[in-house]
């Protein structure tokens, strides 16, 4: 199975913001989906230029910061700046003729439980989402169909 294949029987929406959103913009947005742990960064032309996840913004909110700063000031600081300044320009992505295994292996070594799925123009279709990989695994067990 490809990544085509996939996207088709299997639709999930990425988590995404605009260039100039807010890092407070980008944490509410990931927070107000139950199972969200990346948000992806789009340019005007909707195509993927950086990634947030999860562990970036709490080890930023919560390890960098804290120890010299009071909750307040370090909730100030880090919700007033930008996506931009906090993202991650290196993304990995998927496309749409890519192999499924290829993909999953790319996906547990870069640590993404959504990877981003492009079209021919680099523009953001959708994304493949590990929880329903397993699921859908588990349910076919011993079949091999992914």
């Amino acid at each position: 199975m490809n990544v085509r294949q996939w996207i088709d029987s299997h639709p999930h929406t990425a988590v995404t913001v605009n260039l100039n959103a807010s890092v407070e913009q980008a944490i509410d947005m990931m927070l107000a989906e139950s199972c969200a742990r990346d948000v992806f960064v789009l340019d005007e032309a909707g195509r993927v230029v950086g990634h947030l996840s999860h562990i970036r913004m709490a080890k930023r909110i919560l390890g960098e910061h804290r120890p010299v700063h009071t909750r307040r000031q370090l909730m100030e600081r880090v919700l007033g700046g930008k996506v931009d300044e906090m993202m991650d320009p290196e993304v990995p992505v998927a496309r749409l003729d890519e192999p499924m295994d290829e993909l999953i292996s790319r996906q547990l070594s870069k640590q993404l439980e959504d990877m981003p799925v492009l079209d021919d123009r680099g523009r953001l279709i959708g994304a493949i989402n590990l929880s329903t990989v397993l699921r859908q695994w588990r349910s076919n067990e011993g079949k091999n169909t992914l």
